[in-house]
């Protein structure tokens, strides 16, 4: 119950105060499982994403902010669940996978932390091609435009700036062999999706 009362506030936030729009909500899938993959612009991106989701979603969340009772108590019925930033947490990862194999939706950001701006070079973490290849999931494309505008960092209060977001259509990544030393495959599979989302993103900034 307070996933979706939360999903229809941020809904309403989205539609009448960022005037979203919302681009090829037909390629989502009826149900999971599936990856949605995202570029991380924004601590608002969540807002985006409620205005063009339909189904309940999953995601990680940095660890710091579950050390606050009510944010945790909040985060944790919306559906996130905590991630230590800058390690391989296998907790979070497990936690992903048994999403996943309940049929559920769960969305990523790879790039781990919020870029500066769009020239900023990031290094893109595997762990969706991991999940994807261990459960045999689509995945789908997703490019946020604006939110870095409507609450920027350092910001306390948000700005009616108008978002954009495009859902590229689901695909499923090329199965890597088991017996291959698959570290720099993991990364090429995720540098291309990534490329993917940015390149949609090029499409937004122009509309």
């Amino acid at each position: 119950m307070i996933y979706w009362i939360s999903a229809f506030i941020l809904k309403i936030i989205a539609k009448l105060y960022h005037r979203a729009e919302i681009y090829g909500k037909e390629n989502f899938p009826e149900k999971g499982p599936f990856i949605g993959v995202v570029n991380h612009n924004s601590n608002i991106d969540i807002i985006a994403m409620a205005g063009a989701v339909r189904h309940k979603v999953h995601t990680m969340a940095k660890d710091s902010l579950f050390r606050v009772p009510v944010l945790k108590w909040w985060l944790r019925a919306v559906g996130m669940f905590p991630v230590i930033r800058n390690s391989s947490d296998q907790k979070a990862f497990n936690y992903a996978v048994n999403i996943l194999k309940q049929g559920k939706v769960l969305f990523i950001a790879p790039e781990g932390t919020r870029r500066k701006n769009k020239d900023q070079q990031m290094r893109i973490r595997t762990g969706f091609v991991r999940l994807a290849q261990m459960v045999s999931c689509p995945v789908i494309p997703v490019a946020i435009s604006g939110t870095n505008k409507a609450l920027p960092p350092g910001a306390l209060f948000l700005r009616p700036v108008k978002i954009k977001v495009k859902i590229g259509k689901p695909f499923q990544l090329e199965k890597i062999s088991k017996e291959k030393n698959n570290k720099e495959i993991y990364q090429l599979q995720a540098d291309n999706t990534m490329k993917i989302i940015y390149d949609m993103l090029a499409e937004l900034e122009k509309w």
